[in-house]
């Protein structure tokens, strides 16, 4: 238990680092084919995996991110992991620089762990 809770633990970091470095082959094997990004933002509530992969390619720009809190919930071959995250970034242009609460849903499969979908919620400054 506790060695797939480091390993999620690492994986996460993993993700934001990948999307930090914009390195799409990374975060290819990080996510299933299913994944869906879901963020709550009028028109643009749910983003299906392909497309989350071509905003951080060309849009999304991370200059900082941290994880406040973190915490796995592992649940045989599927994970639950729940933590509050900051980042310095934007997209677009647009400012981007806050907290958020975040859900993420990993499954493993063939021995390696991928996520399966992740919901963001931003917090008030």
């Amino acid at each position: 238990m506790k060695e797939h809770q480091r390993k999620l633990s690492q994986l996460e970091h993993q993700w934001l680092d990948a999307v930090k470095e914009r390195d799409i082959e990374r975060l290819d094997r990080l996510l299933g084919e299913e994944f869906t990004l879901t963020t709550g933002r009028p028109g643009n509530e749910v983003r299906a995996r392909q497309e989350y992969l071509e905003i951080t390619r060309a849009r999304y720009v991370i200059e900082s991110f941290e994880f406040e809190a973190l915490e796995v919930l592992p649940y045989g071959h599927v994970a639950l992991v729940r933590s509050r995250y900051r980042q310095t970034g934007s997209m677009d242009g647009e400012d981007r620089s806050q907290a958020f609460l975040m859900t993420d849903v990993w499954v493993r499969r063939s021995g390696r762990w991928q996520a399966v979908t992740r919901h963001l919620s931003p917090l008030e400054a």
